[in-house]
């Protein structure tokens, strides 16, 4: 491939690994989706292209994957439409607000376990969700291009709309599997407020994240909202921050000093703040958090000392931010670790933490990258560790487990483009 993108690695019923790939010409103005089906000893079982129309293009990264008990599974994919020409009358008004939702469709794909083709049910954001929109009083939608997600059994789909253009509300839609419409509801009391996450409570609602922007004399604040909704997306709680977390301002600028000559007393004052050696600063540790259980309250951090450092921390705070425990990973000094923000895991069933990050190797002039997977025990104890091979340059690194093993995909984007996948077993 000329180019390749990796969108995700899903456990199949049947002990298949269904793997969402998209390639593109070096210009990437040539898209191809397909799905790869290997089995359990990394066969291929089947490669499967996703036909599309001319000047339309899927967003294989926001892809929802449902899986049924016999080994075959569907896909919900966004799509746009670039066929389209818009009219006189779609650009403002309500005409706009409908060539906007019709821009986008989500499209459902099905495939049975013998993978011998699939069936396609695509609706737009239109027909979906237009009329609700028109009776809860929206006349403006900057963009269909929400946010979809699968969970368990229904598809949701979010983003943000407004009776005007000034105001902008973020909405929740809950679909089936057919994209039928079950209900939607605009949250008007969250005015400003973009939502950046969603998850299923254990009552079948909604708890809610997200950020609201907003503007005053000059300053812009951005805070922290967080909400949850019932099964008829009612909102139920709140427990949203009073203060923002970050004000930023961009008024207007302070007047220019004035390029007159310093008096004498300003420039020996200037010269004894210079001559003053500020106190060395203490390296401090930087802090991602990637994995809460919103469950036990518990977090889970990387910690890393300054930028492309060879040192990181993984560890466990409970809800004050505690450390309940603590690992250190030491690597040779010829290595570093690019890219922390990167770092994803996910918790077993047994408790045991499953993570993976980027390993910069340096060797005379030379680098590789490779990916670094590690499995914690739930009293903090590393017992299982791999590696993936070395190659000078990696992205789209993505794992799932299935049945005691961790599969894995990635793709090597030095000239010429190519996908691997590494099987590994945790038990």
């Amino acid at each position: 491939m000329k180019t390749g993108y990796l969108e995700g690695v899903h456990a199949l019923a049947n002990g298949n690994m269904l793997f969402v790939i998209e390639e593109s010409d070096e210009n990437r103005s040539n898209n191809t989706a397909f799905v790869l089906i290997l089995d359990k000893e990394g066969k291929e079982v089947k490669k499967q292209k996703l036909a599309l129309k001319h000047r339309t293009k899927y967003d294989l990264f926001t892809t929802q994957v449902e899986t049924d008990n016999q080994g075959g599974f569907t896909l919900f994919i966004k799509k746009e439409d670039r066929t389209l020409t818009q009219s006189v009358e779609e650009q403002s008004g309500e005409g706009r607000m409908r060539y906007n939702l019709k821009e986008y469709h989500i499209d459902k794909l099905k495939f049975n376990n013998t993978y011998s083709g699939y069936e396609t049910v695509s609706k737009s954001m239109e027909s979906i969700l237009l009329k609700s929109f028109q009776e809860k009083g929206i006349s403006y939608i900057s963009t269909g291009n929400f946010y979809v997600e699968y969970l368990k059994g229904k598809i949701f789909v979010y983003g943000q709309v407004g009776k005007s253009e000034i105001e902008q509300m973020p909405f929740v839609a809950v679909l089936d599997t057919n994209l039928k419409l079950i209900k939607v509801n605009v949250f008007e009391q969250y005015a400003d407020t973009k939502i950046d996450k969603i998850k299923l409570n254990s009552d079948g609602g909604l708890y809610i994240e997200g950020t609201e922007n907003t503007s005053a004399d000059g300053y812009y604040y951005a805070t922290n909202k967080r909400f949850t909704v019932n099964s008829d997306l009612k909102v139920t709680t709140d427990k949203s921050d009073k203060e923002p977390y970050e004000s930023v301002y961009r008024g207007p600028s302070a007047p220019e000093e004035s390029d007159e000559e310093e008096s004498e007393t300003e420039t020996s004052e200037k010269e004894t703040q210079e001559s003053v050696a500020e106190p060395a600063k203490e390296e401090t540790w930087s802090t991602v958090t990637f994995y809460k259980d919103e469950v036990k309250k518990e977090t889970y951090n990387f910690k890393q000392k300054g930028m492309f450092s060879n040192k990181i921390i993984f560890e466990k705070t409970n809800s004050d931010n505690t450390a309940l425990w603590q690992i250190q990973f030491v690597f040779p000094d010829n290595y570093e670790v690019p890219y922390i923000n990167s770092a994803e895991g996910f918790k077993r069933v047994n408790g045991d933490f499953v993570f993976w990050l980027y390993l910069t190797e340096k060797s005379d002039g030379d680098e590789k990258q490779s990916v670094a997977i590690f499995v914690i025990n739930k009293e903090g104890r590393l017992i299982r560790q791999f590696q993936t091979p070395g190659y000078p340059a990696l992205t789209e690194f993505r794992m799932a487990e299935s049945n005691g093993q961790l599969t894995t995909g990635v793709i090597k984007y030095d000239s010429p483009y190519a996908f691997y996948s590494f099987t590994y077993l945790l038990d």
